[in-house]
């Protein structure tokens, strides 16, 4: 999973003089652009029905509703404030 960080200041080259070298867009900047921001979307999980592997982490998660659990269950859980 990785965020998006933008590498090309689009808003930079508008202030540049017209005329300047710097202030053209280069095919290559837009695809370095778009390349990140696909590789974002696509490493993010959907917010429904997501499918994650390895290790997910949670501070605190809040499940209502009928939820059903399959496998094998580690540790020391607490529900309804009950520990089982």
């Amino acid at each position: 999973m990785s965020n998006y960080s933008k590498t090309t200041n689009f808003g930079a080259k508008n202030s540049l003089v017209a005329g300047t070298a710097d202030k053209k867009l280069d095919g290559s900047e837009f695809e370095v652009e778009f390349d990140a921001i696909q590789t974002a979307v696509a490493t993010k999980a959907d917010l429904i029905s997501p499918a994650f592997t390895g290790t997910a982490t949670a501070q605190s998660l809040t499940i209502s509703g009928t939820t059903t659990l399959a496998g094998t269950l580690a540790g020391t859980f607490t529900i309804d404030g009950g520990t089982f």
